[in-house]
């Protein structure tokens, strides 16, 4: 009897449970259903999971609370004084210093701290403890410190970098140099302006007072304060009435220069002079009284006076086809550029090293030094240059660009002409 009632109540069991199940089912989705309707979402506990935007605000408020309740101080740190020494005048202890100290270690060495390095420095309100400290390391990385009850953790960021495009203008009074520096351009910033019309204008000769420029470059911001000046976008520079102008582009093969509006390269076939720091003392002449000799003869080149030991670059690419003592010239160079040009270099007191008949040489490289071998009466470089075998004037000879843009780098081109025309006008009207 047990066993046929066992038999026949299993249908009734097998039954049952389908029931159930599908029961189950339908709750499930019914459940669902409601749940989504609501606008309600599943929030993953996976920490790698953005959080639902409903706690943004209490993110920020929590921020702002932090920030309320501390009070922020930045230093810099003076010459000789230890990340020990400025930390202790905020109350840490000397076991508090040595823990960061041994935490940062794997990051910074903070015996290496140097004069005028920031430090930021948080202070609870209430206790006057020091709960972050923020040191910068460079215009890159910042090294935190947080403190969470006795103990402190490190963490090395790199903020995000924000450039701007700014313009600085000025009015050239006793030189650029210096009219540049007090405007806020950078010494390197400077040189570069400089150099980039180093073939059209001699910053050492032809600058006059009332000159002016506007550059355009890229400021640098981090965490809201400035960093620093990045890459000279344009500059337009007023020299003796004459407009120059210089755009920086990137062609289509990768290579970056600066150009004027026309598209035609800064860069010519030749330096304006072949010394940065000189003055002309005796101009090309075909008739010049000779100090040594008391006659008069040519002068077929331009006397540069300047001190013994300064730098002597070659103008151009090309050649060496002579290197030693040329008589009244002395210690002399010759430098072949071209089946046309070729340039002499006198008078030095030495040359460069590994310099020989044959060298090839780039145009900026330094050749030789001014000094006063041969018939000189002071230090001084005797430039000369020759076309086609003749002596011409230095000073008068129009050289070619080095590179033209076509094309499509040049409607690109044009593009940034007209959005640097654009900061330049905006900045005139504002």
């Amino acid at each position: 009897r047990l066993n046929r009632k066992i038999k026949k109540s299993a249908p009734t069991l097998k039954w049952n449970r389908v029931l159930l199940f599908s029961f189950t089912i339908v709750l499930l989705v019914v459940i669902s259903v409601l749940f989504f309707q609501s606008g309600h979402n599943i929030v993953a506990t996976d920490e790698s999971v953005i959080p639902p935007a409903v706690s943004y605000g209490d993110y920020f408020e929590t921020r702002q609370k932090w920030l309320l309740d501390h009070k922020r101080t930045q230093e810099c740190f003076r010459k000789g004084e230890t990340f020990y020494e400025l930390l202790a005048d905020y109350g840490l202890s000397a076991q508090d210093i040595m823990q960061i100290d041994d935490a940062v270690k794997p990051f910074f060495d903070l015996s290496r701290t140097k004069a005028g390095q920031i430090i930021d420095i948080w202070i609870n309100a209430q206790s006057q403890t020091v709960e972050k400290i923020s040191l910068h390391l460079s215009p890159e990385k910042i090294l935190y410190v947080i403190r969470n009850g006795h103990e402190f953790f490190p963490s090395l960021v790199s903020p995000e970098k924000i450039s701007i495009p700014t313009e600085i203008t000025g009015t050239v009074a006793a030189s650029f140099y210096e009219s540049a520096l007090d405007r806020g351009l950078p010494p390197d910033v400077i040189m570069a302006i400089a150099d980039m019309f180093a073939w059209d204008i001699d910053f050492l000769v032809d600058i006059r007072p009332g000159d002016s420029f506007q550059v355009i470059l890229h400021r640098y911001y981090r965490n809201g304060n400035c960093i620093g000046l990045g890459k000279v976008l344009a500059v337009r520079f007023v020299n003796q009435e004459r407009i120059h102008e210089s755009f920086y582009f990137i062609d289509s093969q990768g290579r970056e220069g600066y150009y004027d509006r026309k598209g035609k390269s800064l860069e010519k076939a030749f330096l304006k002079s072949p010394l940065r720091y000189r003055r002309i003392s005796s101009y090309f002449s075909s008739r010049r009284f000779h100090p040594i000799l008391k006659i008069y003869r040519p002068h077929y080149g331009i006397d540069y006076a300047a001190p013994v030991g300064t730098p002597v670059e070659s103008v151009g690419d090309g050649r060496v086809t002579f290197i030693g003592w040329k008589k009244g010239y002395g210690r002399y160079i010759k430098v072949r550029h071209n089946h046309m040009y070729a340039t002499g270099y006198g008078h030095l007191s030495r040359f460069a090293r590994g310099l020989n008949k044959g060298s090839r040489v780039r145009q900026g490289d330094v050749i030789g030094y001014v000094g006063s071998s041969g018939l000189a009466t002071g230090p001084h470089l005797d430039f000369s240059m020759m076309k086609k075998g003749k002596y011409v004037n230095p000073l008068s000879v129009q050289s070619p660009p080095a590179s033209i843009l076509r094309g499509r780098d040049r409607e690109r081109f044009d593009d940034r002409v007209i959005q640097m025309e654009e900061v330049w006008q905006k900045n005139q009207t504002s």
